[in-house]
């Protein structure tokens, strides 16, 4: 069953400055709900998509935002988001998933080039570019995979300082996602390539193409 963050709130009339200005925020609230555990919906510039997290991860409604710039959601260990205990050890790392307002000019691999050159410092975690180091560069099945050090100060305490991140297309939205991972017991570059792997294959599943969208099967000519 969905369970919209806001409910029909967001189509009150209200008036006076301060009541507009709550209501752009509910409308902008609007765009975001949560239909499962494991997924959020976010309309961003007239679009909407569907981000799935892969196994054992669990939307964490407080991040879930949608602004001009993009839409955004993090997801961690279900157990820790639910305080529920499993009795396994809960996973090492967040998930961070963002929709961009715009589709990607070109290709992935002149991202690539962009995000390792002039782009570099749009990788890191906000610190200047001589503290960021692009460490591994892959694509694989449509997705761009780039291994990122930032030596600046972690915005989540206990991470570690090198973390991966994933760029694929769905519809005509750019998503990138990102795996942070701590320090006292970090995943390997192998786990955390899957769970970016496994984030792309479940959202574009998620999203499938319009049928306009789809390419019509090529003619066969007929026999001589």
């Amino acid at each position: 069953m969905s369970t919209p963050i806001f409910d029909r709130r967001c189509s009150r009339p209200l008036t006076g400055l301060a009541l507009t200005v709550l209501a752009l925020a509910l409308l902008a609230a609007c765009a975001t709900r949560i239909p499962a555990e494991d997924r959020a919906s976010l309309r961003v510039a007239g679009a909407s998509i569907t981000v799935v997290a892969p196994d054992g991860f669990c939307v964490d409604p407080q991040s879930v935002d949608v602004t001009r710039a993009g839409g955004r959601v993090l997801f961690g260990d279900c157990g820790v988001l639910n305080g529920e205990a499993t009795g396994a050890p809960p996973i090492s790392a967040v998930l961070t998933a963002s929709v961009s307002a715009a589709p990607l000019p070109g290709d992935l691999s002149a991202l690539g080039d962009f995000l390792t050159g002039p782009g570099r410092v749009t990788v890191g975690r906000g610190s200047p570019p001589e503290a960021i180091t692009i460490l591994d560069r892959e694509e694989e099945e449509e997705v761009l995979f780039l291994k990122v050090e930032d030596a600046g100060t972690a915005p989540i305490p206990g991470t570690e300082p090198t973390f991966w991140r994933a760029f694929f297309e769905t519809g005509d939205r750019l998503i990138f996602g990102t795996v942070t991972t701590f320090s006292n017991a970090p995943l390997s570059d192998t786990d955390q390539r899957d769970l970016l792997r496994a984030l792309a294959a479940r959202t574009r599943e998620a999203n499938p193409p319009e049928p306009n969208e789809i390419a019509p099967p090529a003619e066969i000519p007929p026999p001589a």
